[in-house]
């Protein structure tokens, strides 16, 4: 069936894919400047968001709230909660998952947020750099002897029947800092936390963290340090692949961001009414999400 996974942080279910065609928009600030000797200066910004419009043709009363394209109007409406919003974008599950900023820490040299709450010390070179991953990393000299956690968190919705896998990649220079997962229980809501062991950027090993979406709803991932000593780290890349199963992704280099960070709603819903009759009230749907 053509559908995706969606949702926010208190409910996730599949909804009917878009129609073929979406646009995915990137936006970013473009300045342009014709000079006196008749070449032009471009400026831009490194950063950019991403704008989906989204349209569907299908049933608005299917019994299934899984068949139902009132189920997106009803996320709108906040019957289940308020966004931010989630989804795992078909084009970014199998390669990687994560928006391009947390794939690639070092962006954050060039307008991209920084993936903690706090600045990265420097963005260096990345060293020994032979499977493709970003020039310039983000290294984290974390001199507090307490615990530091960053309030800046990455969620990742997990359906049941895959299986979310996970690295991260670069050098711990010092102390016992690194990427904490923070997992939501699918049967009771408590959460528990895995740290993973940082790979080398040498390495041909994606990921080595594996979270079921038959135990988890979600993963919410950020930088982390416990108490008892100060930690240098540097950060090159991470990755994040949704299989099915117990499929394993597959070795290789450095693949960047595809995903997004959350969505919310950008302008009300819009429905065509076709038929009351048909397909259990045929209607035409659009919106459009907006990365924040």
């Amino acid at each position: 069936m053509r559908q995706v996974y969606f949702g926010n942080d208190n409910k996730q279910v599949w909804i009917p894919a878009p129609q073929s065609g979406m646009q995915a928009d990137s936006n970013t600030r473009v300045i342009e400047n014709q000079l006196l000797s008749g070449r032009t200066s471009v400026t831009r910004s490194g950063a950019t968001s991403r704008r989906f419009t989204s349209s569907w043709l299908g049933s608005l009363n299917a019994s299934d709230i899984q068949g139902s394209l009132h189920t997106i109007k009803d996320f709108y409406d906040g019957v289940y909660g308020d966004g931010p919003f989630y989804w795992n974008d078909p084009y970014a599950t199998t390669t990687n998952l994560l928006p391009p900023h947390w794939a690639a820490p070092g962006l954050a040299r060039n307008d991209w947020p920084e993936i903690a709450s706090f600045d990265a010390t420097e963005h260096p070179t990345t060293d020994t750099n032979s499977n493709n991953y970003p020039t310039y990393s983000a290294r984290f000299n974390i001199t507090d002897t307490g615990e530091v956690e960053s309030t800046k968190k990455l969620t990742l919705i997990i359906p049941e029947k895959y299986t979310l896998h996970f690295g991260w990649h670069g050098v711990v220079d010092s102390g016992d800092a690194g990427i904490r997962i923070k997992r939501t229980a699918r049967s009771n809501g408590a959460v528990t936390t895995v740290d993973p062991n940082v790979i080398s950027v040498t390495s041909t090993n994606r990921t080595n963290a594996a979270i079921s979406g038959d135990v988890y709803t979600k993963a919410e991932i950020y930088l982390y340090k416990p108490s008892g000593s100060a930690s240098d780290i540097t950060v090159s890349g991470m990755i994040a692949q949704l299989t099915s199963g117990s499929a394993l992704p597959a070795a290789g280099g450095f693949i960047g961001g595809r995903g997004t960070s959350a969505l919310e709603f950008a302008g009300p819903i819009g429905i065509e009414y076709y038929s009351a009759n048909i397909n259990n009230g045929q209607v035409g749907l659009s919106c459009q999400w907006q990365e924040v």
